[in-house]
């Protein structure tokens, strides 16, 4: 029997999901800041503050972002809704598997992106 998603076994036995599913990622972009003026179903800021695009998942580039394990997955953390997070995919890629870094931090790995083109919306 296989699976979508990869899985590891805990020291017990049981496997847990590597990756969020669809309802894990829907509730993480929901609870992820709004963006002013713009349609809450497209933009979101991440966890540093960066503004995001719902189109621009799992790519390269100022408005792609990633749904990121708060808790890291390589240290227990589990992928729920609870430990879940949206970061613009650079800042994903800085934080890996580091635990407890704040915004701040986050936002030092952040490529900042003005919105002025009304089309996007």
């Amino acid at each position: 029997m296989s699976s979508s998603s990869p899985q590891r076994s805990r020291g017990d036995g049981e496997k847990r999901p590597r990756f969020f599913d669809s309802n894990a990622k829907a509730i993480c972009w929901g609870k992820a800041d709004t963006v002013p003026g713009r349609h809450p179903e497209r933009w979101r800021k991440d966890a540093a503050g960066n503004v995001v695009c719902k189109r621009f998942f799992n790519c390269i580039g100022c408005l792609c972002y990633e749904y990121d394990h708060i808790i890291p997955f390589s240290k227990g953390g589990e992928s729920t809704a609870d430990n879940c997070q949206i970061l613009q995919s650079r800042v994903n890629r800085f934080k890996s598997d580091k635990y407890n870094i704040d915004s701040e931090q986050l936002k030092d790995y952040s490529c900042e992106v003005i919105l002025l083109i009304r089309s996007l919306i």
